[in-house]
């Protein structure tokens, strides 16, 4: 631990603060580009939650490679900006490159960067892997490597192709 550093310290103190493994995701209402309403109870599981920003370099590295993921397992991913300036019209523009995601959206009952707060997300990209009971199965703050995000579904209870 003496190694870290202040920057692994501070990634570390963060985790400890984000919604851990085993945990129940907390409710929320978000709208689907259809104007479906997506909640915790409505949503498919299991699935995989991305906290990310439109202006954000890691996102946009790390995106391709969780479609990928996405279009090989089927496993619904929903993306959620947690940049309050991120408009409808930007996040769906950005989307249009990953069919594969669902972006969720403002609705009348919350806003992204609000259910974003209260995963105790602390930036971008931070991935929620959740099972069939909505519990978190596994957390990744910063880019999802593919293997370790594979192994997370596993756990999740995902069959595999």
């Amino acid at each position: 631990m003496a190694r870290l550093g202040i920057l692994g310290l501070l990634l570390y103190a963060g985790l400890g603060l984000a919604l851990g493994v085993g945990e129940r995701i907390p409710e929320f209402a978000l709208l689907d580009p259809k104007g479906n309403l997506v909640t915790p109870k409505t949503m498919r599981k299991p699935a995989v939650i991305v906290f990310w920003a439109s202006w954000c370099t890691v996102c946009k590295a790390e995106f391709p490679g969780l479609h990928q993921v996405a279009e090989e397992t089927g496993v619904p991913f929903y993306v959620v900006s947690r940049e309050p300036r991120d408009t409808k019209e930007v996040v769906l523009a950005y989307m249009k490159a990953y069919p594969r995601f669902i972006p969720l959206l403002a609705s009348d009952r919350d806003r992204p960067h609000e259910v974003a707060a209260r995963f105790k997300v602390l930036g971008q990209p931070w991935t929620f892997v959740v099972d069939q009971e909505a519990k978190v199965v596994a957390l990744f703050a910063g880019r999802a490597g593919r293997e370790a995000l594979l192994d997370a579904l596993l756990l999740a209870g995902v069959k595999l192709p």
